[in-house]
């Protein structure tokens, strides 16, 4: 509950009781209000709109001690919170033609913290604290459940609209994954394709697969006493590089050229390897 002080006569007066207060007490004088909580001045009716003010814990807690009291989690406070603004929304809406004595009623219910949520509650209040007569409090109730349930419309369509676009999203992620998950295979085959056909390619152009077992033959030769296994290779893939016309294998070309060198080299007749050491078969 907000309490206020009376500039005037420096009276105490609870927020519903600002209005009875000048029309008794401070009669003819303009309202002036200040907030006991927050000590803000309110000229008119301009404390009708204050319905929440900071908490004590807040008011005293040392800023310069870097300290800053946490908001108390009040669900019920904003459930009223959530009630004052469709009051508020229904006096500033023109969609229900108010008459003089309704609107009356609502800029009353303004002014009061503490306005029930259900319609038995709500018309036993209005009536009894109020002074607000039956006939004129069901009219009031049956404004608020209409803007109550027209708030509940919206609010349940824009949570459709929202799930609808987070299912739409999802459905767009899942199809570009599985879009992505397709394309690097048939990326891999086509460099793939190309690796290969330039294994079997020379510098112009012209196919034509590489002599394995004349070249192996061709070094081993040279070497009376053998070569070393590791040497051979070496000298081969110098051979294997420049019959494809580059300076340095690619990955792909240098596991093809390991793999058919050890098949190459089992498959030679006229090699003989001793170990470490090719020779030439005796």
């Amino acid at each position: 509950m907000v309490f206020f002080t009376c500039n005037i006569c420096g009276e105490s007066v609870k927020k519903p009781a600002v209005e009875k207060h000048y029309q008794m007490r401070c009669r003819g004088n303009d309202k002036n209000v200040s907030c006991m909580d927050c000590l803000k001045d309110f000229y008119g009716e301009e404390y009708v709109a204050h319905t929440k003010c900071i908490s004590e814990a807040q008011k005293y807690a040392s800023q310069s001690q870097g300290f800053a009291a946490k908001e108390p989690r009040n669900k019920n406070a904003q459930k009223q919170e959530s009630w004052m603004d469709i009051i508020r929304t229904i006096l500033d809406s023109s969609e229900y033609k108010l008459t003089p004595p309704v609107r009356s009623a609502f800029q009353k219910l303004q002014s009061v913290d503490n306005v029930p949520r259900k319609k038995a509650k709500f018309e036993n209040f209005v009536g009894n604290c109020m002074r607000m007569p039956r006939n004129q409090a069901t009219q009031v109730w049956d404004i608020l459940e209409k803007e109550l349930n027209k708030m509940k419309e919206a609010k349940q369509t824009e949570l459709a609209r929202a799930k609808a676009e987070k299912v739409a999203e999802i459905q767009r992620q899942q199809k570009a994954d599985a879009e992505e998950e397709e394309a690097p295979p048939k990326k891999k085959a086509k460099v793939e394709a190309t690796e290969d056909a330039a294994v079997e390619e020379t510098s112009n152009g012209i196919a034509s697969d590489f002599d394995w077992a004349a070249q192996l033959t061709k070094i081993v030769t040279k070497q009376s006493e053998g070569i070393f296994l590791e040497k051979l290779r070496k000298k081969l893939l110098k051979k294997y590089a420049k019959h494809l016309s580059v300076e340095e294998l690619t990955e792909k070309q240098d596991k093809k050229f390991q793999k058919r060198f050890i098949k190459q080299l089992k498959l030679a007749d006229s090699l003989q390897v001793d170990g470490d050491l090719v020779k030439i078969a005796s």
